[in-house]
């Protein structure tokens, strides 16, 4: 559906359908396009695709001033302090899990 309202997204497909970026490996991409054009996609990762080249056009621009982007890396390097890989998931079980937790022998 997305697909054939996109002439975009149409010659995307088809660069990854014509294993235009895995000549070297043939089918290696197969079970993702499939999950994308089926009607079953929980991602949605199709009807993300203009939004997705929206956003990509802004960061794009963002990126050639590089005072400022430095400056937002530095920003955003400080701010990710409290986020931790291991802390979500002690939270995602404590909150909606609720599993026991089992400790590595080693």
């Amino acid at each position: 559906m997305y697909i054939d309202e996109s002439f975009e997204l149409q010659a995307v497909m088809g660069l990854l359908e014509s294993g235009h970026f895995n000549q070297f490996e043939p089918g290696i991409f197969n079970d993702i396009i499939n999950s994308m054009k089926s009607s079953n996609d929980l991602w949605m990762t199709l009807a993300d695709f203009h939004s997705y080249i929206t956003v990509q056009d802004k960061v794009a621009k963002a990126y050639q001033d590089r005072a400022e982007w430095t400056r937002k890396s530095i920003i955003n390097t400080a701010r990710s302090g409290p986020f931790s890989t291991d802390r979500t998931m002690q939270e995602y079980n404590r909150d909606i899990w609720k599993l026991t937790p089992i400790t590595s022998q080693s």
